[in-house]
């Protein structure tokens, strides 16, 4: 059974699909077999891999903005044989009955893990708490296997160390007051042009300037998000 993690905010623009697309390409760059599904009706993942008339992506995408997706794919994950499974999720998640919030309740109940793009600044904290009431739904609903949730400061100004310092410890302190248990990487994605750039021109930024330090983040978060899936996994 792969391991599925639904990348999930209910803010808008805060990266999902950037973060998503970025880290299929560099789990799949170090051997994973990797699907990421496109569960946002605005179809982002698929437009960016329809930039280029064959794919350059390592990976496969699937599209499916559906709220049934922890009825419907699971055994789909299983019998093509994929180790990992991202979710890129539509915004609009807070609690109610619209389309947007049952897809990602749905990716939600489908998934071991949930991975929140957060841009480092008080709204967007707070926009992003939004999600938590859902998250501590889902997580009611699997005693027996938790969602493991990890928050990613995405888009700090490149060279601001003091701002993404600042932005680490309020993330840690409005996360922490709601209850729910959030790791907030260490690894920070800073604005660099590259991810402007790679979606372009069809590709993962990785493949499109493999040496730049945005490159160089993405891989850093990939580690990291690796040794939190295998902590999980060791402690099940």
């Amino acid at each position: 059974m792969p391991y599925v993690i639904a990348v999930a905010n209910q803010k808008g623009g805060c990266g999902k699909t950037t973060i998503s697309m970025n880290l299929a390409a560099c789990f799949s760059r170090v051997g994973y077999n990797v699907l990421l599904v496109d569960a946002d009706p605005q179809a982002s993942a698929m437009q960016w891999r329809n930039n280029r008339e064959e794919s350059a992506l390592p990976f496969h995408i699937q599209p499916y903005p559906f709220p049934t997706i922890h009825k419907e794919l699971p055994a789909q994950f299983e019998k093509a044989g994929y180790d990992l499974v991202f979710i890129d999720c539509p915004p609009g998640a807070a609690s109610g009955a619209d389309r947007k919030s049952d897809i990602t309740r749905s990716a939600l109940l489908a998934s071991h893990a949930v991975l929140m793009p957060v841009r480092p600044t008080p709204l967007d904290y707070q926009a992003a708490a939004i999600i938590l009431p859902l998250l501590q739904d889902v997580s009611f609903l699997r005693p027996g296997a938790p969602l493991k949730v990890m928050l990613v400061i995405n888009g700090r100004p490149a060279g601001h160390t003091r701002l993404g310092a600042e932005a680490h410890r309020a993330a840690e302190a409005i996360f922490a007051a709601d209850g729910l248990p959030v790791t907030v990487l260490a690894t920070e994605i800073c604005s660099r042009q590259m991810f402007a750039e790679a979606p372009a021109v069809g590709q993962a930024v990785i493949d499109y300037r493999p040496q730049s330090k945005a490159s160089l983040e993405l891989r850093q978060l990939t580690e990291e998000v690796l040794t939190c899936l295998n902590q999980t996994t060791a402690g099940a």
